[in-house]
């Protein structure tokens, strides 16, 4: 597989508040993710139809491919073929994919949110709920939908990968996690002869050598996700404690890719605002995080920023204005 280089197009169809808070602020809509939204905005239809079409534009991707960008990661809904009270958004992903394809980028489709939620963040499509792994219904209806994202657009061309699920909770027993992996990458190895299928390791990335190498798996990804900003000792890190800390990552990094390619499928320059890390040296502990990131990740098969764009031009989760503000440099990517 050829290293990754990408990025997350995320709140593209995936709504999260914390992206694009206007959205939310203009619709009046109470809650952070979207099934608030859906349940909210009166002319839903029209809304996302103006969102989905300016969100990401061709001129996005083409700054990416000329910046080096090799790929882009595509968060997708459980219901994007149309389920109540969620509006289709598949004839807007399939404009996207050839968009995509027009500028020879290639994308991974990453199933990102699931019936009955798979870890009650908003990032799952609805904050607070987390039934997915309480009934084998659901279970089964995510692999048959992973099934019909793999036929739809299995002829794209630049389809580099599909993710059977985003970060299944950390508390979800990894033996039902790694049981639908693999009943989802039997039914979808038929579709899809040759792309990769990627799985998140439910962040627990020291804990899938017996799955992989007992399995007779080809084209597999373990995919993990790193950030430095949750959970409480994180907030007692200055600029010296977030580099070592992503640099100490290295040797797990070099152990897992004996077994498994492996790509930090989401990262960022998210920090805790703290007495270590003020408005006035966020922009030097950015750029130290930033490079001991991408040295750590020097050791595995790539990575993938979360994201591209957020609202907030200041943040360390927006990749562009990082790039811009000179905080990230995308030849070291």
């Amino acid at each position: 597989m050829e290293r990754i280089k990408s990025v997350n197009l995320g709140n593209w169809f995936v709504l999260e508040r914390w992206m694009k808070p206007s959205l939310f602020q203009e619709n009046n809509v109470e809650g952070r993710d979207e099934t608030c939204f859906s349940l909210q905005v009166p002319n839903l239809k029209e809304v996302m139809d103006h969102h989905y079409k300016t969100w990401i534009t061709k001129e996005d991707i083409i700054w990416l491919k000329n910046n080096g960008i090799n790929l882009v990661r595509i968060p997708l809904p459980w219901w994007f073929l149309g389920e109540s009270p969620y509006i289709r958004s598949a004839e807007y992903i399939d404009d996207a994919l050839k968009m995509i394809a027009s500028c020879d980028m290639d994308f991974m489709l990453d199933l990102h949110t699931a019936p009955g939620c798979q870890n009650g963040f908003d990032n799952g499509g609805i904050e607070g709920q987390l039934e997915w792994h309480k009934d084998s219904k659901n279970i089964e209806k995510t692999i048959d939908i992973l099934e019909t994202i793999a036929i739809r657009y299995k002829d794209y061309k630049n389809f580099h990968s599909i993710q059977l699920l985003n970060e299944p909770h950390f508390n979800t027993d990894i033996k039902l996690i790694q049981k639908f992996y693999l009943d989802a990458y039997k039914r979808l190895r038929k579709v899809l002869k040759d792309k990769y299928i990627v799985m998140h390791d439910g962040f627990r990335m020291n804990e899938w050598e017996d799955f992989f190498t007992s399995n007779d798996f080809v084209n597999v990804v373990l995919d993990s996700h790193l950030y430095q900003c949750f959970g409480g000792h994180f907030r007692e890190f200055d600029e010296e404690k977030h580099r070592k800390h992503a640099l100490g990552r290295i040797e797990d990094l070099k152990r897992i890719e004996k077994f498994v390619p492996l790509i930090i499928g989401e990262w960022s320059l998210g920090v805790n605002r703290n007495d270590f890390v003020t408005v006035e040296n966020i922009n030097d502990v950015e750029k130290v995080y930033a490079k001991a990131q991408l040295e750590a990740w020097k050791y595995c098969s790539g990575h993938t920023f979360w994201s591209y764009k957020i609202e907030d031009p200041n943040s360390g989760w927006n990749l562009r204005t990082l790039v811009e503000r000179g905080i990230i440099d995308l030849k070291e990517f």
